[in-house]
């Protein structure tokens, strides 16, 4: 089922002046419902310009953007509502915080929804679980915790909302890989526990790999590829053409398969081209 479309979608930054710039260009995409949607692409290719017209903090140049079936542009008066069933986590989400303590913070979003106390702290409590936080940092300062730590708190700000669609901008940038994996575990939890729909920009393919159900892959400014992850990676020369990778377990499980060996190249995480590798050692030297 579609939670989101875009159809037809462009969008124009500066237009009529010399700098006038297509950031995004006749795009149409379709969002499934309770699945993880990773968009990758370079620098510039039009993914966060996206996310930003998702949840109405841009207003499209041409074509409609649905959500639940609806023009999100139909009522403008109503777009503030938008933005409560569409939460965007900007990347480096922690240089979002501003309000004196953790929970201040976290309370924002319910606030200006207009829940009661107790309904606002029911979700400040239920998010910081979502990101793994101790409640114990709900009255500090954003100034007193680590970074890390900001980073899950400001991703809670936008979950205590309750999102239908959630929109995370490289929410892993800059962590380590422990870091990393760890955050977008919770987001898978967080999808699965509250049947929303995640849609994550990043860079990296592995994590895309790993974590996503289906794929968009944009380049200058359109749609270049989409669909599962295992359609899209196994457009190896394709992806390269536009200067992007498939995943590096895939990468060396085919210069495997090129120098002999019997291995799937339809593998794309880490665990899988483990797997894949452990067979050889487990058969024997079966290259030819």
């Amino acid at each position: 089922m579609t939670i989101a479309e875009f159809k037809n979608v462009s969008y124009v930054y500066s237009k009529d002046t010399p700098f006038e710039k297509a950031a995004v260009n006749d795009v149409n995409i379709q969002f499934e419902q309770g699945k993880i949607t990773g968009i990758i692409g370079h620098t510039g290719s039009g993914k966060s310009t996206l996310s930003q017209l998702l949840n109405g903090l841009l207003k499209v140049s041409s074509g409609e953007v649905y959500v639940n079936d609806k023009n999100i542009w139909s009522e403008p008066k109503k777009i503030r509502e938008v933005r409560f069933k569409v939460g965007l986590v900007f990347q480096y989400p922690e240089y979002q915080l501003f309000d004196e303590t953790i929970r201040k913070d976290i309370s924002f979003g319910p606030k200006n929804m207009g829940l009661s106390a107790e309904e606002i702290n029911e979700r400040v409590i239920e998010s910081i679980k979502f990101v793994g936080l101790p409640e114990d940092v709900l009255d500090m300062s954003p100034f007193d915790i680590s970074g890390g730590q900001k980073r899950r708190a400001a991703i809670a700000g936008i979950m205590a909302m309750r999102p239908e669609i959630l929109v995370l901008d490289e929410p892993a940038a800059g962590l380590d890989p422990s870091g990393k994996r760890e955050i977008f575990e919770r987001l898978r939890k967080y999808k699965d526990d509250t049947k929303s729909t995640l849609i994550i920009i990043s860079h990296s393919m592995e994590d895309m790999a790993e974590f996503c159900d289906n794929i968009v892959v944009m380049s200058d400014s359109r749609v270049f590829l989409s669909g599962s992850v295992e359609e899209v990676f196994s457009h190896s020369s394709e992806l390269t053409s536009v200067g992007l990778m498939v995943p590096q377990a895939t990468q060396i499980l085919m210069e495997l398969k090129e120098m002999g060996y019997d291995v799937d190249t339809g593998a794309y995480t880490s665990t899988d081209a483990v797997s894949q590798i452990m067979k050889l050692f487990e058969g024997g030297d079966d290259h030819a």
